[in-house]
């Protein structure tokens, strides 16, 4: 899924549509966004297979740091889906990990390919979905 206003199915774009309104999350999504987005464009340009392999880990690496960070504060803010949104976390880190273990081991283009949407999209099914309800939980809060 793309923004509104991008054609690409490759390039994902930053809107307030993807906003937690927490600027320190949201800071950490748009890196997030940039990672994915140099991850499949070194996968349409055909790069070698290790600069492919280190976006990914790069991937993998900001996701962790990330999903640890926003756990951290939901101990902070009494979240109360904290434990249901950790699953989550470990579920899309899950995914990560299988489609970085299938770029050790697939060669054909449309199987990078296909890897390559199936990490933007669990990146943005993630956001829509989950963040979005701690981002409601905040609001009630005034945060």
């Amino acid at each position: 899924m793309s923004s509104p206003n991008n054609s690409s199915p490759w390039k994902l774009e930053w809107s307030d549509d993807l906003s937690v309104s927490i600027p320190e999350i949201d800071a950490e999504h748009q890196h997030f966004i940039q990672l994915v987005n140099a991850l499949n464009e070194a996968i349409v340009a055909r790069m070698e297979v290790r600069a492919i392999q280190q976006r990914m880990q790069a991937i993998l690496e900001d996701a962790t740091a990330h999903f640890a960070h926003e756990e951290t504060l939901f101990k902070e803010w009494n979240y109360p889906d904290a434990e249901q949104h950790a699953q989550r976390h470990a579920e899309v880190l899950q995914a990560l990990h299988e489609i970085m273990h299938g770029f050790d081991k697939n060669g054909l283009d449309y199987e990078w390919i296909e890897a390559g949407l199936q990490v933007k999209q669990a990146l943005i099914e993630h956001m829509l979905a989950e963040d979005m309800k701690y981002r409601d939980y905040c609001r009630t809060l005034g945060k």
